[in-house]
């Protein structure tokens, strides 16, 4: 009955959802004008602005909303996405926005993409994210971009020429994030990465450096830095990179180590993390032992790391500066090794397991195959000293039925306190339950350790 009447009162029922009558005078339109521009931020800008054809009380809630997202348009309807920048700019309130998200295909409107950023900055915005593509040669941000003192994350990514203006101050900045921007001019660039007192996290991906001989990066509260190259697009000629980072933590680096990175007053580095990518044919020119040495030059600078992460080539490569072996720093606080994949064959491997008495877990995704010839030379002399001490927790990320239990039977034998393995074994549960009576039969050196797989 109550339902009929509402379909035979249509004034009565808009009447209601406007005015909030729904018997108890609870509706979600008597909610305090705060509370409901804030439930207003957590929707995306063009649905909040469509909120102001309920009613007068919701025609301009939407234009104090602090987070403006205007993602990519779609494609034929690139007017309508300007049109809709600039409405929702030219009728906001003057409250301040939090965060202004712009990915656009600038083409020939760079003018108007500047006074959008321009907006944006007199609003004292704090996180600023700029995809920019279409662009060609030089794109100048607005200056004030450079100085503004409200702005606590920056995100930039454009395939052109970053030009930055002399006087660069991001007093407040704690999170800068650059992807695929070329640098020419050494002392812009400098300055750039000077003007950095409050910076937490630095992050750099597929930058161009051009002619750059040198660069430093001097941030006193820098706790996290990534980088990474791609080798289409560096200085062929390389760069090296002076980090000044006694608060680093965290170091990060993904590549083929085309630039040189030399790191110093970082003792407080907790994580090292390399992404390795390099062939074995490079060998014959010298490139793999070049790479090589600017591997170690970074671990050497590292002795106090805690966690270490080895990705793609990363042993291997440095076996190819084999000198240099007897030089690996000994690795007294490492309790957590992570290796892309396990090959037991490689001495830099064994070298670094050796240095590190007090490893607790060791983490591998995939186990590297080793040939008869290859298990025959393969030496365990002398066994690295967590195996007998210190290493409780080894965790195999992929284990098929084509790998051998040769590895697997290694470390149960001598890693004689290890508490638990385990081992993500993808297969059904008849072949699970056969592999794990096969590794049931392998002897163990701890008796304590637990077998698991998942």
């Amino acid at each position: 009955m109550e339902a009929d009447s509402l379909i035979q009162n249509p004034k009565k029922q808009r009447l209601n959802e406007e005015q909030g009558i729904d018997g108890n005078n609870k509706c979600f339109g008597n909610l305090p004008e705060l509370i409901l521009r804030h439930i207003l931020s957590f929707l995306s800008i063009k649905t909040a602005v469509r909120t102001s054809v309920l009613s007068k009380r919701w025609q301009f809630l939407w234009t104090s909303n602090p987070y403006l997202n205007f993602g990519k348009h779609i494609p034929g309807k690139r007017t309508l996405l300007m049109n809709f920048v600039e409405r929702v700019l030219y009728l906001r309130d003057s409250s301040d926005i939090k965060e202004f998200v712009l990915d656009f295909d600038v083409e020939s409107d760079a003018c108007r993409v500047k006074s959008w950023i321009t907006a944006a900055v007199r609003r004292n915005v704090q996180t600023l994210s700029i995809c920019l593509w279409g662009s060609r040669g030089q794109f100048s941000l607005p200056r004030c971009v450079f100085t503004c003192e409200t702005l606590t994350s920056f995100y930039l990514d454009m395939r052109c020429i970053l030009k930055v203006p002399p006087i660069i101050c991001f007093s407040n900045l704690k999170v800068l994030i650059i992807e695929n921007v070329a640098f020419s001019d050494d002392y812009t660039t400098q300055q750039l990465l000077s003007g950095l007192p409050v910076l937490e996290t630095l992050y750099f991906e597929n930058c161009t450096w051009g002619c750059h001989k040198v660069l430093s990066i001097s941030a006193p509260k820098l706790h996290f830095l990534t980088i990474v190259e791609d080798d289409d697009m560096q200085n062929p000629s390389g760069c090296k990179f002076m980090i000044f980072g006694p608060s680093l933590k965290y170091f990060a680096y993904g590549g083929k180590f085309l630039n040189e990175y030399c790191l110093y007053d970082s003792l407080s580095l907790e994580c090292l993390d390399f992404d390795v990518d390099c062939y074995d044919e490079w060998a014959s020119d010298g490139w793999a032992r070049q790479v090589a040495y600017r591997m170690f030059k970074v671990l050497i600078a590292t002795p106090n790391v805690q966690d270490v992460r080895l990705y793609g080539n990363a042993c291997e490569v440095l076996a190819y500066a084999a000198e240099l072996l007897p030089k690996m720093p000994i690795f007294n606080n490492l309790s957590y090794l992570k290796l892309g994949s396990l090959k037991l064959q490689c001495a830099a491997l064994w070298k670094i397991l050796q240095n590190s008495p007090c490893l607790e877990t060791l983490k591998f995704f995939l186990i590297e195959p080793i040939s008869d010839r290859e298990k025959a030379d393969i030496i365990l002399d002398p066994m690295p000293s967590c195996f007998l001490s210190h290493l409780k927790r080894i965790k195999v990320g992929s284990y098929d039925e084509e790998n051998d239990l040769y590895v697997i039977k290694i470390l149960l034998k001598n890693a004689i306190v290890l508490d638990k393995m385990v081992i993500s074994f993808e297969e059904n549960l008849e072949m699970q339950d056969a592999f794990y009576k096969q590794l049931m039969k392998l002897p163990r050196g701890s008796q304590n350790c637990k077998i698991v797989l998942k």
